[in-house]
């Protein structure tokens, strides 16, 4: 029950993950003078800022959600909050996938060997 739980919030995770940086890669967002309060202020009432902002708390809160069924497992509640890091680290390869479907983004053979690790380190953790 627990490992379902821990599958599904960490799904949402990478995808409120992958959505926010996606909404806040926008290159009109984020071009330009950022430091000038006008610029800022459009930035601020923008909805891609917006929804990436709330995109970005629901990640945080499932980051919880995750952790707390991580808690009720015994032999991972010692280590809970560590371990919780390794599997939500597979938001990279989300992002990087949501990178090149949305903005345009290409892979090179670091980011795909990244990826390798990230996968093989996630296995090795939560064996």
């Amino acid at each position: 029950m627990y490992w379902f739980q821990i599958i599904m919030f960490t799904l949402f995770f990478c995808l409120a993950t992958a959505g926010s940086i996606v909404l806040l890669g926008d290159r009109f967002l984020i071009s330009g003078n950022l430091f000038s309060c006008k610029r800022l202020f459009l930035i601020a009432l923008n909805w891609k800022f917006i929804a990436a902002i709330l995109l970005a708390v629901a990640a945080r809160m499932t980051f919880v959600l995750i952790n707390n069924n991580l808690l009720k497992i015994p032999r991972l509640a010692g280590s809970s909050t560590t371990v919780t890091v390794f599997i939500t680290t597979i938001a990279y390869l989300f992002v990087i996938a949501a990178n090149w479907l949305f903005l345009g983004e290409r892979f090179t053979v670091v980011q795909l060997a990244g990826c390798g690790i990230v996968l093989i380190g996630i296995c090795l953790i939560v064996k």
